[in-house]
């Protein structure tokens, strides 16, 4: 409706152009005989037409809504402006008809058919065209009853009754146009709420690489196929009409109470049936069509009335091109380009999915890591790329099939580090010493003799083997297991093997020893910062940079820093070391340019502190920085007290201008609840889901969502973990700000920041 009154306001000044010409007229012909009757004329229509060009007319800018004030206004100014023209022809009218001249009679008569003619104009605004036609018919009726017209009476009444015709024409015209404006409304209504119902499914404005309309009856058959369907098929209608979607994609039909797999079995394909089977919503799940090499992306909603299940409505999108790429990038980012063997990416995803399958009191799941330091032939340096190569691949071989015979399975390996394999093996629970003892050394035994290169040369391992027995669903601890057994199997001189399992006194030991060496290096001042540069995704420009800490010449340097942080915190001294971060950080960047930030993580229990804010406005003014150019980034969100302490530490901090960010968004403890208590201004992806979204359905969703909730929300959204360039287009289509990760920029030290700029 606001479109067709925008149109209206730009034709309707031609329909008043013609009643000031009408008017000019009119009074030029009636001036010899009634001077006051053109002066009535010309003022009556002349003055309403210029307190609308000035006060109503610039107006039609403003309309926005159709029950708006501006619009309502606009119609009722049309029908008011129609209604004063009117009034003012009828008594011209009345008065030209008592003159008794007939060519007086004759143009009046024509002025009035001239000017109903542009009235159509007005059809969209109700009543605005009666308004007027009504008082000129009803002038020229009563110019008939007082028989005010001389000589040729037959001529003046034949015109006259033209002049009515005329006006009921225009009437009707008026009606019939407003009808068809209407039916165009609800046409476009129907079209909007069409391409809703897809936005709504496909969460995009235009379903991409040719979509189409999908649709089943309550018992699972498909019902009117689109021409989109039939084309993607190659099919006509009555040869899909009547079939289902399980026959489509060959997926055979799930049982209402089948319930999802614990772990594992969560292809699209699984997924798809426990939908259609639950009578659950979907969204994007990619499928193979059946007996066919093409890929469909599928999204479909149930639709019920009254609470019964009427079938599904849904949107097909043809992604074999897509899928193709998407092959190639999973291939590309999980195996070595080197070796051509699963990475080490590869390698934890298949330790945490293994896990999650990890049986119970018969066997025990193990990682076993190896260490192929060794030396050329009188030479002592690195390996070149293909002498990495052929001795990572003589390893392997010289490997598998001893772990083969212990081990019931194939075994996984991967190059799990420039000269490190990594496997991934089941043992018996009642023989797991004697089996990975006997392993180890096996091992070892293999791997003391040479590696004859094919330049002559030869390579002299000396390997070392880590085994960690896997004691919980967590991979992280897993990995750190068999990494720090590993370091103890470097330290021996003979015997180089050791394993760790967490159940043993070792474990106790090794944690103990950890626990002394970190009060030991805080005490030594033995941490050093590093930045990763933090880049705008919009423009790929840097534009801040997050400081991360190290242990500098640690013999732990296979544990996380995070686990390392962990110790920290439970030495007392975490407050302390957080706040050493932060000084040094904001000294640091107060050399950068202007427009760059540094972003320091800080423990979330340090906030219910009554002076934090205070404390961190002194080291921002101790150190020189702006507060505009300092964020900082809350970890450890579990501990996060609501209180109004907390609350209020956030408000001065906000009010200086310091950015406060909610770390690990997704991950642990991270909560929705803290984005509506606390003012934060950006959101931190975990770098779990970024990995995976190109891969996993359930990742896309949460980065899709979490972006969509912190739009909703007016914040930021920091992604990290970006590895490819496919992750960095990704997340740039799909609106996040803000990027860090290895493919980025990796950390780096101070004096080497200028150069990330």
């Amino acid at each position: 409706m606001v479109r067709h009154l925008r149109t209206l306001g730009l034709l309707l000044p031609w329909h008043l152009l013609t009643q000031a010409l009408s008017a000019t007229v009119a009074a030029l012909g009636v001036w010899a005989s009634d001077r006051w009757l053109a002066a009535v004329l010309v003022l009556g229509i002349d003055g309403p037409i210029f307190i609308w060009s000035v006060v109503v007319q610039p107006r039609f800018r403003k309309l926005r809504l159709p029950s708006d004030d501006e619009s309502r206004f606009v119609r009722r100014s049309l029908r008011g402006l129609n209604g004063i023209l009117g009034s003012v022809w009828f008594v011209f009218v009345i008065m030209a008809f008592r003159l008794h001249r007939e060519e007086i009679h004759l143009l009046t008569i024509g002025v009035c058919v001239g000017l109903m003619a542009p009235l159509l104009l007005c059809a969209p605004v109700r009543g605005a065209v009666e308004i007027m036609v009504i008082p000129v018919v009803a002038g020229l009726f009563g110019a008939v009853i007082e028989g005010s017209f001389h000589r040729s009476m037959l001529l003046t009444m034949s015109f006259i009754f033209e002049v009515m015709a005329c006006g009921l024409f225009v009437v009707g015209a008026s009606r019939l146009v407003e009808g068809l404006l209407w039916r165009t409304q609800i046409v476009r209504l129907r079209q909007r709420e069409k391409l809703d119902i897809l936005s709504l499914l496909t969460r995009c404005s235009v379903p991409q690489g040719g979509g189409w309309l999908w649709e089943t009856d309550e018992t699972g058959l498909l019902r009117n196929p689109s021409i989109g369907l039939c084309r993607a098929l190659g099919q006509e209608e009555t040869q899909i009409a009547g079939r289902t979607i399980h026959a489509l994609v060959g997926l055979s039909d799930l049982s209402p109470e089948t319930a999802l797999p614990s772990s594992g079995g969560l292809s699209p394909a699984y997924r798809l049936r426990h939908s259609l089977g639950h009578q659950l919503a979907f969204r994007d799940l990619t499928v193979r069509v059946a007996k066919s090499d093409r890929w469909w992306k599928l999204t479909g909603q149930p639709l019920f009335r009254d609470g019964a299940f009427l079938g599904y409505r849904g949107v097909g999108t043809d992604v074999t091109a897509m899928q193709g790429l998407s092959e190639q990038h999973f291939h590309r980012v999980r195996i070595d380009d080197l070796t051509g063997l699963p990475n080490r990416l590869a390698c934890l995803e298949l330790l945490q999915n293994r896990l999650l399958d990890m049986t119970q009191g018969h066997r025990v799941f193990v990682m076993v890591l190896v260490s192929l330091e060794g030396t050329r032939t009188g030479e002592f340096r690195k390996f070149l790329p293909e002498e990495q190569a052929c001795a990572v691949w003589e390893s392997v071989s010289r490997v598998r099939g001893l772990v083969g015979r212990i081990v019931s399975d194939e075994p996984f390996i991967a190059r799990y580090g420039p000269m490190d394999l990594a496997f991934a093996v089941d043992v018996p629970s009642e023989r797991k010493y004697s089996d990975l003892e006997t392993m180890a050394l096996n091992i070892l035994s293999e791997l003391d003799r040479p590696i004859f290169l094919p330049s002559g040369s030869e390579i002299v391992l000396e390997a070392a083997v880590g085994i960690a027995v896997a004691c919980s669903e967590d991979g992280d601890a897993l990995v750190e297991a068999a990494e720090t057994a590993l370091g103890d199997a470097r330290g021996e001189r003979v015997g180089r093997y050791s394993i760790f399992d967490s159940s043993d006194d070792l474990a106790d030991i090794r944690r103990k020893s950890l626990f002394r060496d970190v009060r030991e290096a805080l005490r030594l001042k033995a941490f050093m910062l590093v930045y990763q540069p933090i880049v705008n995704v919009r423009t790929g420009a840097v534009i801040g940079f997050e400081a991360l800490c190290r242990w500098k010449g640690a013999a732990y340097g296979h544990l996380s820093i995070e686990k390392v942080i962990d110790v920290i915190m439970e030495t007392g001294h975490g407050l302390e070391f957080d706040f050493w971060v932060l000084e040094t950080a904001c000294r640091t960047a107060q050399r950068w340019r202007e427009d760059l930030w540094v972003s320091v993580n800080m423990t979330a229990t340090h906030f219910s502190l009554p002076d934090i804010a205070e404390r961190i406005f002194a080291v921002v003014e101790r150190t020189g920085l702006e507060p505009m150019r300092l964020q900082l980034e809350l970890t450890e969100t579990c501990a996060l007290e609501a209180g109004s302490q907390t609350c209020q530490a956030f408000r001065k901090l906000e009010g200086k201008g310091i950015r406060i960010a909610l770390d690990d968004f997704g991950k642990g403890y991270s909560s929705l609840m803290y984005l509506r208590q606390f003012p934060f201004s950006k959101i931190k992806l975990d770098a779990a889901f970024i990995q995976d979204m190109l891969q996993d359905t359930r990742s896309a969703a949460v980065v899709r969502n979490v972006i969509e909730l912190a739009m909703d929300l007016g914040i930021g959204v920091t992604a990290e973990g970006i590895s490819s360039p496919e992750h960095y287009r990704h997340l740039r289509e799909q609106g996040c700000t803000e990027a860090q990760g290895f493919f980025l920029g990796r950390p780096v030290l101070e004096e080497d920041v200028p150069l990330c700029w």
